[in-house]
């Protein structure tokens, strides 16, 4: 049986993911309070929902830099495996507050639809709407960048949290521009933007949730992973064939175990050596990877299987 220390495996997002958030910090704390105080003295609920939206993503920022710190602890009595789920639950709470989010912004902009009372808003709040377009879409594609370099879930959908609010700050400015251009009998599409946000910001938190829950139930990465992982067995000398491949996702790492089979006249050593190679080579192609876990077999017809997510040579 050959594996790998999680200790020795654990490019969890570190330094680079802590600054982009800190970064995101400062510029949701400064974004968000900016928005809203436009928003409710210039009269634009578009604004205001969107700047309270900034605001949450100030939870997001503080549950990433948590799942950070958490996810690089090392094994410990209580957790043998490490602390790599951590960056699963953070996705989750971030699904979680977005679409609660959600709920209150569709039911306040619904109310104040069905109470008449939509004003037309102020001419600043079309300016500060556009701006944070910008500056939040800038800050997307930082994160972005970092989150894909690090192959970080997690900073992904932090990443897809500054591109909601970036969307969002475009539906408030159309919504702003049309009250502002078409006058008062006009004021109602401002606070329909609302409902119209909600929604759409609701699907993103629910595919977030989804993706987190399956990470947490053991599901498996996407087939062209998978695909890859599996490159790197047969070519190795002395591999014939492998069975029983299974991967899976641990917050923001995967873990792999199978079943490889050796000629069956190799004595230990050399079918250790074997699987060890194996193991390398993975882990060489893959910093994502984990852990590793190899049950080495003699290639003899009782081991042949055919079962698994996917089954290579022989078996």
């Amino acid at each position: 049986m050959i594996d790998e220390s999680p200790e020795a495996r654990a490019p969890a997002p570190g330094r680079g993911g802590r600054s982009v958030t800190w970064l995101s910090v400062g510029v949701n704390v400064s974004l968000g309070a900016t928005k809203c105080l436009v928003g409710y003295f210039g009269q634009s609920r578009a604004l205001l929902a969107d700047g309270l939206h900034s605001l949450t993503d100030l939870a997001s920022d503080a549950a990433v830099l948590f799942g950070i710190h958490y996810a690089n602890r090392p094994p410990d009595e209580k957790h043998l495996y490490g602390h790599h789920r951590a960056a699963s639950l953070v996705t989750l709470f971030i699904a979680l507050s977005l679409l609660a989010f959600c709920i209150v912004l569709i039911f306040d902009s619904v109310r104040a639809l069905g109470l008449g009372t939509s004003a037309v808003p102020h001419w600043p709040t079309l300016v500060i709407a556009l701006g944070s377009i910008g500056v939040k879409e800038a800050l997307y594609w930082r994160t972005r960048r970092v989150g894909l370099r690090l192959r970080s879930q997690m900073l992904m959908a932090n990443a897809w949290h500054h591109r909601t609010d970036s969307l969002s700050s475009l539906l408030a400015a159309t919504g702003i521009l049309v009250a502002l251009v078409f006058g008062p009998e006009w004021a109602f599409v401002d606070t329909l933007i609302g409902v119209v946000l909600g929604v759409f910001l609701g699907i993103e938190g629910a595919k977030l949730m989804r993706g987190a829950l399956d990470d947490l139930m053991d599901a498996a990465p996407g087939q062209a992973l998978i695909d890859d992982l599996r490159e790197h067995i047969l070519p190795t000398p002395g591999a014939l064939a492998y069975h029983d491949f299974r991967a899976r996702r641990v917050g923001d790492m995967i873990e792999v175990d199978f079943h490889l089979l050796v000629p069956p006249e190799m004595n230990v050593e050399e079918a250790h050596a074997v699987a060890a190679r194996v193991k390398r080579e993975i882990l060489s192609r893959h910093p994502e990877v984990l852990n590793v876990l190899i049950h080495v077999e003699p290639a003899l017809p009782e081991h042949h299987r055919n079962r698994g997510i996917a089954d290579g040579g022989l078996g």
